[in-house]
């Protein structure tokens, strides 16, 4: 059996095109795939829409970055727009046409369309009133296009309660959400802290700031990050146990949490004045304690407290829709808004939803922009920020859907990105493992917490999907008590959802062990594979990054890298350490190229921003072998982006060669990947060309333990990188040049606590083997990942031909000719062969599914980006 696609994927939403007759290898020329400021209109000229109805949106006409950093905005000043869209089947717009007046950039129809062509076309209307017409656009319609249209909002408003409480809960299902919780450990979780909040004196904010570090502190960054820190601290304690009391409220209806709520509230109210108070989220938080006070103790204000939070929601409400509006729908991703504080503003406009004016005009952008961007930035459902960072947006994707759908009765967790994401959850960090270690802080999250426990649980309800109810079911049956102990935790808390929501599984019950070994998420650039997903404790795991959202946001420069793991804990994995967004050790040693286990180039790395993006081409998704390739051709090179220059100057950071950016010599740079079935071996494949000779340097890493290094063959190295609880992985590298090792236990710049933290910041060790200047070259590594089960693999080699089990790969490892890789299984004829000479570039597979070969044929496919 023959398959010949340019893709083979199992998401039915994915565009197929036919390229016989092409080149299957894409050469991309674009300066960046991702903007962080809208760029094209969409849908795009001539796609074929992955979702029906499509959302509908195009640039602003005055562009606007917002915030460089938190507190720091140099652009704030956006007129006020008009804009017209109109819509038909009919390219001259004169029957059956869709029109639309917005004053933001994007619009939802809110109807299906017809399959078939259709043709849309926005104006600009100027202050005479002007219109001032895009091109006219086209798209298609047809049977792999997504059913998805929730209601208008029309018919939101139609269904919303009118009386209060109506945010946290509905006034209808009031008293049986008393009564449901009466014996529930997690709802007696707020009543339990509630009363101990009763002996908690309240300070003012300025008594209890600690700010006697600051003056040490080198510039204005490091000084307003700390400040907003410690003022932080203080703030979100509060505004913990004002929640629990207004919570513990409307589980009991006792009037003694309103007195003590409003006692507090008004206090922390005041501290708006203070010049301690700082940053957006502690501004979000009096949002939010105002609006949930507001909502819930409705019918027990008196009329000057109602005045004073109403006031408090206006006025910052008027904050927050000033900086959105015009901006945050053409942002690839504002990260405090899309973690935080959108989803904060969202519930303010409904709660005064015909209370206050204005909130007419909040409802209807903060619903319409739910549509059109949300909840995931791409189709595939990853997260290009890594784990860390997707934590933190745990409450905003259940929250705020949740919401929809209870006023509506209508399912947004419909939308296909959830199911997706809920794969991410579960391969990026299978139960009691490590993260995949990606973007900031990807070295805390050394096993799943609470927050993507209960996000999992989650999705088990509101999806019924049974992949999530079994990762919740597998870590729950070792950790009971892993759900309470997310208990207040801001971004990640999901407690009251669960008090509230009479959701439960679907039937189905299945193992993680039923999963596939391996998924990608070709918009995300993120790969996984696994050998044992459902057995943590024997998993030999990979992680791999190739993405199109480059270095920008909290996503490091670490195109075509790759970390090792087995029984859940790290090996060979990117170093470093998250000590600020951006500071020294942080833009030098941890988001730079040479903190991962990729190449650097004459010692220098890839761009800051997204201009220094990577992308995977293609990959394919099996049993019996596995692939997937990465190429990072354009991500090297000196930093152009101007926000991230801006960055660096205001903190100090210096984009020069001396710490680690130049002009680009790379003209091409591909890794292949291959997994041989769940054996724990993966085969790493580097093609690597320049316009100039230069050094090239194959970089491991390792955090928990040193590496070791041994010259065993001719022209190789075999590097062992271990970890604390038995796993191993040895790097058995062979090169087309001769190299030169090197091994560091020391940062190119060593950590700093300037946040006063009490952190230890140990040694990480980092291994080199450089090449001398030539103008191409080609690596190959096996890589073999495992425990103390078996011994380590033996290799061993004729020439380009090497032998491991029941494995026969052969590579060209010469400068001489095109590039080739293949691998055969001796025992059951599965193999992948990739020859740049031949089958004009493709990679054909040969697998093994119920018992028969298939042959695929993989070509260079580019996947339909966002933003």
């Amino acid at each position: 059996m023959k398959i010949k696609h340019c893709f083979f994927i199992f998401l039915m939403f994915w565009i197929f095109f036919d390229i016989k007759g092409q080149e299957c290898v894409l050469k991309l020329t674009h300066e960046t795939l991702m903007h962080e400021v809208r760029v094209d209109p969409r849908p795009l000229n001539g796609q074929h829409v992955a979702m029906n109805p499509p959302r509908f949106m195009w640039p602003d006409e005055f562009p606007y970055l917002g915030e460089v950093l938190d507190g720091v905005d140099e652009n704030g000043h956006k007129p006020s727009v008009m804009y017209r869209i109109r819509i038909s089947q009919d390219s001259t717009f004169m029957t059956n046409v869709i029109r639309g007046e917005r004053r933001w950039a994007f619009f939802n129809p809110f109807c299906t369309f017809e399959k078939g062509k259709w043709y849309w076309q926005y104006a600009y209307v100027n202050k005479e009133g002007i219109e001032e017409w895009s091109p006219i656009y086209h798209f298609y319609i047809d049977e792999k296009s997504h059913v998805f249209n929730p209601p208008s909002l029309e018919d939101v408003k139609s269904k919303f309660p009118t009386e209060h409480p109506r945010i946290l809960l509905d006034r209808k299902d009031w008293q049986d959400i008393i009564y449901r919780n009466k014996k529930n450990p997690e709802a007696n979780a707020y009543i339990t802290k509630a009363r101990k909040c009763f002996n908690l004196p309240l300070k003012d904010l300025s008594e209890e700031i600690d700010t006697t570090h600051f003056i040490n502190l080198d510039n204005m960054v490091q000084r307003s990050s700390a400040l907003i820190r410690e003022s932080r601290k203080i703030v979100d304690r509060e505004e913990s146990n004002i929640d629990a009391i207004i919570r513990a409220y409307l589980l009991t209806k006792d009037e003694i949490y309103y007195k003590e709520g409003m006692k507090r509230l008004i206090e922390i109210l005041s501290w708006r004045d203070s010049p301690y108070f700082a940053g957006d989220f502690n501004l979000s938080t009096i949002l939010s304690l105002s609006t949930s006070a507001y909502d819930a103790f409705f019918d027990l204000l008196t009329p000057d407290e109602r005045y004073l939070l109403v006031n408090c929601i206006q006025e910052v409400g008027r904050v927050f829709f000033e900086r959105y509006v015009n901006h945050l729908e053409n942002r690839i991703a504002d990260n405090h808004v899309w973690q935080m504080t959108f989803r904060i503003f969202t519930m303010a406009a409904f709660a005064v939803l015909d209370e206050l004016p204005e909130a007419s005009v909040w409802v209807d952008y903060c619903y319409n922009l739910w549509v059109s961007r949300f909840p995931g930035l791409n189709n595939d459902g990853g997260w290009h920020n890594g784990d860390s960072y997707f934590h933190v947006n745990i409450r905003t994707l259940i929250e705020v859907p949740a919401f929809y759908s209870r006023i509506t009765e209508f399912n947004f967790f419909g939308d296909p990105w959830y199911n997706n994401n809920a794969l991410y959850v579960i391969y990026s960090q299978p139960p009691f493992s490590k993260s995949a270690g990606m973007g900031n802080s990807h070295e805390s999250q050394k096993k799943p917490n609470g927050a993507r426990v209960g996000y999992a649980d989650a999705l088990a309800r509101e999806c019924q999907n049974p992949w999530a109810a079994a990762y919740v079911r597998e870590i729950m049956q070792r950790d009971p008590g892993i759900l309470l102990r997310t208990f207040g935790k801001k971004s990640g808390d999901l407690t009251w959802y669960r008090c509230i929501t009479k959701k439960t599984y679907s039937s189905d019950m299945r193992s993680l062990s039923e999963l596939p070994l391996v998924k990608v998420f070709p918009e995300t650039g993120l790969a996984i594979m696994h050998t044992s997903i459902g057995k943590p404790e024997k998993n030999s795991m990979l992680s791999f990054r190739s993405s199109p959202y480059g270095s920008t946001s909290h996503a490091h420069a670490n195109q075509n890298s790759f970390n090792t793991f087995y029984g859940g804990k790290e090996i060979f994995y990117s170093s470093g350490y998250h000590t600020n967004f951006i500071d020294e050790h942080s833009m030098y040693a941890y988001r730079h190229t040479r903190a991962h286990n990729t190449i650097l180039i004459d010692g220098m790395g890839q761009k800051i921003g997204t201009e220094g993006y990577g992308w995977i081409p293609r990959f394919y998704e099996g049993e019996k072998i596995s692939y997937v390739t990465g190429d990072a051709s354009n991500a090297y090179g000196e930093v152009t982006s101007p926000l991230w220059l801006k960055r660096a100057k205001l903190s100090n950071i210096h984009f020069i060669p001396e710490k680690g950016w130049d002009r680009n010599k790379l003209t091409m740079f591909r890794r292949h990947i291959i997994q041989l079935g769940n054996s724990g071996i993966y085969l790493i494949y580097d093609e690597l060309e320049s316009a100039e000779p230069v050094k090239w340097s194959f970089l491991l890493h390792t955090v928990e333990l040193p590496m070791e290094f041994e010259e065993i063959y001719d022209d190789g190295v075999k590097i062992t990188g271990k970890n604390k609880i038995d796993g191993t992985s040895v790097a058995h590298l062979f090169c087309s040049e001769k190299t030169t090792q090197a091994i560091t236990d020391t940062f190119f710049c060593n950590p700093i606590n300037w946040k006063n933290k009490n952190i230890e910041y140990s040694n990480h060790w980092h291994f080199s083997a450089t090449t001398p200047k030539c103008s191409s070259v080609r690596f190959l590594t096996i890589m073999d990942v495992h425990g103390l089960d078996r011994k380590d693999a033996i290799i061993s080699r004729e020439g380009n031909t090497f032998y491991v089990h029941e494995w026969t790969i052969h590579c060209n490892l010469t400068n001489k000719g095109k590039s080739v890789i293949s691998v055969v299984n001796n025992l059951n004829g599965v193999s992948l062969s990739y020859d740049a000479s031949k089958n004009n570039g493709a990679t054909i597979v040969k697998d093994e599914v119920e018992g028969q070969i298939i042959e695929i044929e993989l070509c260079d496919y580019l996947p339909d980006f966002e933003i």
